[in-house]
């Protein structure tokens, strides 16, 4: 805004000026507010001087109802950076806070990202609920056809923009990553091979897959219900189509009574034989959280090491 006079035409455009500056600034000041408002709403005030747990409800139309959450915020969160996403998923019987109570990898994060083991990162904890089978069978009697589990559609279309639309979060796949522990385990596969374009890391820990032998084409069967494999004549080309090999792969199973060895096992041969970045590791254990509580330092740095 230029003023050219003097006097009264003056006095008045300063003022004019003053007001638009006092309208912006409330402008900013009220974004802020409802960018933060999670946190403001709770008297936490940003930037973060330290850490923070925030706990939170989802309203998802898909699901009908509201899914809790635990977000955990690094120290110095809401001075303007933006920061990578990791989705947490518990196993079943567990809930939104076990990563928190059972494994403390909140404070696992705060000493890595301190000691500048692991750039800083927002951590997601979902209710996480797979489908039951009576869901299932009524899904399938309608058209005789599997659909999507509504739990991952809830993840992917309503979950993920609410956290990028309430929280300084990188959008985009490179910096999101998805994984859990048993039934988490097997649903953070499920969903990010479902879509690649989301998501470039998964970790499966114990992960409870439901096929025991992924041989020959029953990735995909197991992905893709609907799909008929004799449809599928390079499973290698079919992978690189369909965005698999755009994502890094973690697999684990424990050595003593875990069910899931052999499966986890084949399935990180197929993803090999698919051209797809995957590493599985044996552990001394069976299918609990004790690795968990050993190795959460080495799950962060597959997400988000700073090196």
């Amino acid at each position: 805004m230029k003023c050219f006079n003097r006097g009264k035409k003056g006095a008045h455009c300063s003022i004019v000026a003053l007001i638009v500056a006092v309208l912006l600034s409330s402008l900013i000041l009220s974004g802020c507010k409802n960018k933060y408002e999670d946190l403001l709403s709770a008297g936490i005030t940003v930037p973060l001087t330290e850490s923070q747990i925030i706990s939170l409800s989802v309203k998802s139309s898909i699901m009908g109802r509201e899914i809790p959450c635990k977000v955990y915020l690094p120290k110095g969160y809401g001075n303007g950076q933006k920061y990578p996403v990791w989705y947490g998923l518990h196993g079943h019987t567990q809930n939104e806070s076990m990563w928190i109570r059972e494994v403390a990898i909140d404070e696992v994060a705060d000493e890595m990202i301190e000691n500048g083991e692991i750039e800083p990162i927002i951590m997601v904890f979902p209710l996480t609920m797979d489908a039951t089978l009576k869901e299932i069978k009524e899904d399938f009697e309608e058209d005789g056809k599997f659909d999507e589990r509504k739990w991952d559609q809830f993840m992917w279309k309503e979950l993920i923009s609410y956290i990028d639309s309430h929280y300084d979060t990188v959008k985009s796949a490179d910096s999101r990553y998805i994984g859990g522990f048993s039934m988490g385990g097997a649903i953070a596969l499920r969903v990010a091979f479902h879509h690649p374009d989301l998501f470039s890391k998964v970790g499966g820990y114990t992960a409870a897959v439901p096929v025991n032998d992924f041989s020959g084409k029953q990735l995909e069967k197991w992905l893709y219900p609907n799909l008929d494999p004799e449809d599928i004549s390079d499973v290698a080309q079919y992978a690189k189509e369909n965005g698999f090999v755009n994502i890094k792969v973690y697999l684990e199973a424990g050595n003593e009574n875990d069910p899931f060895l052999s499966a986890l096992q084949s399935l990180n041969d197929a993803l090999l034989e698919r051209g797809v970045s995957s590493e599985f590791v044996i552990y001394d254990g069976g299918h609990s959280l004790d690795n968990a509580r050993r190795c959460a330092g080495d799950y962060l740095k597959f997400y988000i090491d700073k090196n």
